[in-house]
Formats: C-alpha cells, sequence, structure tokens
C-alpha cells in the first residue's frame, strides 16, 4: 500500500479506533491491562501510538479459551502442524490469537494495520497467529518464545512433508510477523 493510499484511511481508522475506545469505555474497559489479565504483558500503545489493549480484547476477548475452536476451524494439515509443534513444546503454552477470519474480520485486521491483503490465507483457515503464554498464562510478544514456536512448526512441517511460510521472513511487514504461518500452496505435479 502506498504512503498515499494509507494517509486516505487514516480518518476512516481513526473513526473505528474511537468508535472501539467509546465502546469499551462504555463497558468499563480501559486500555490498562489488569495484571492477571491475558493482555497485561503487551505494551499498552502500539507503533502507531494507539491505545493496543482494547482492540486485543475486541480481536479476541479469551485466546487461551478460544484455542480449540479455533484450531477446530483451520484447515486440518495446519492443525495437524500446530497439534505437534504442541507436543514439541511441552513447557511452552502459545495459543492462536488469530486463525480462520470472515470477510468482516479480514477488513479489520487490515483497516487496523494488522494485515496488509484482504485475500489472507487467514481466510480459508490455511494461516494462523499463534501467541506465546508467559508461565500465568498471558501473551507475551517475545522473539525468543517466538523463536521456538516457530522452530516447532518447522519440525512439525518437515515431518509431515508440509511447506511452510513463517512471518518471521517477512522482511517489509513492521519488521516482521513472527506469530503468523501459513501453509504454502503446492503447485500440481506434471
Amino acid at each position: 500500500m502506498s504512503s498515499r493510499a494509507r494517509a486516505a484511511c487514516l480518518p476512516s481508522i481513526s473513526i473505528v479506533l474511537t468508535s472501539l475506545a467509546l465502546a469499551c469505555a462504555a463497558h468499563g474497559q480501559t486500555g490498562i491491562a489488569s495484571p492477571g489479565e491475558i493482555y497485561a504483558r503487551i505494551p499498552i500503545r502500539d507503533e502507531f501510538g494507539r491505545d493496543q489493549i482494547p482492540m486485543f480484547r475486541a480481536w479476541n476477548p479469551d485466546p487461551a479459551g478460544q484455542h480449540d475452536a479455533n484450531l477446530r476451524a483451520l484447515d486440518p494439515t495446519l492443525a495437524m502442524i500446530v497439534r505437534r509443534a504442541q507436543a514439541h513444546l511441552p513447557k511452552l503454552r502459545f495459543v492462536i490469537g488469530s486463525g480462520r477470519r470472515d470477510r468482516d474480520q479480514q477488513r479489520q485486521a487490515v483497516a487496523w494495520g494488522w494485515s496488509r491483503i484482504k485475500s489472507s490465507a487467514h481466510r480459508s483457515g490455511r494461516a494462523v497467529d499463534l501467541w506465546p503464554l508467559d508461565q500465568e498464562g498471558r501473551v507475551v510478544f517475545d522473539p525468543t518464545l517466538q523463536g521456538q514456536i516457530a522452530a516447532a512448526m518447522r519440525q512439525a512441517a518437515s515431518e509431515t512433508g508440509v511447506r511452510l511460510r513463517w512471518g518471521g521472513h517477512f522482511g517489509r511487514y513492521k519488521g516482521k510477523d513472527r506469530s503468523h504461518f501459513e501453509l504454502v500452496a503446492q503447485r500440481p505435479r506434471r
């Protein structure tokens, strides 16, 4: 997306974020997470200076509680790889922060800058964002833990002969998207 196109989207994003903040405030939610809340360890502000706690709460209010349902909604091959990766990391818990997305969720991800494209592999369940949890069960975006998840996902994919793309290798998107994994489309053999 060009800088001109991004600038054109800013008023829409501001309206969405303002609406979200007002809705959260009406329900007594603020951008400050209580110490035991699942989002207590993520930074309050994102790289754009936006209060991201309400965004995460709106996106996935209970990632730990929704993990199994999100896993079942994935493409079966990707779900199998996630299960194998979990088995390879018994001491590191992680959850699906985002799996299969409907059209409205994908539009929201683009509006928030969490995705660049409307036709994401998330739409078909062929992509997943995995979020590590700390010892208290709170989401923590620690590059070391994300690297451990990536290694386990690569190992699980290799064991099953499946090709996988890791967002940690995306050079241009927010530096990297370490939570993102997607199945690589297999080309038909001739």
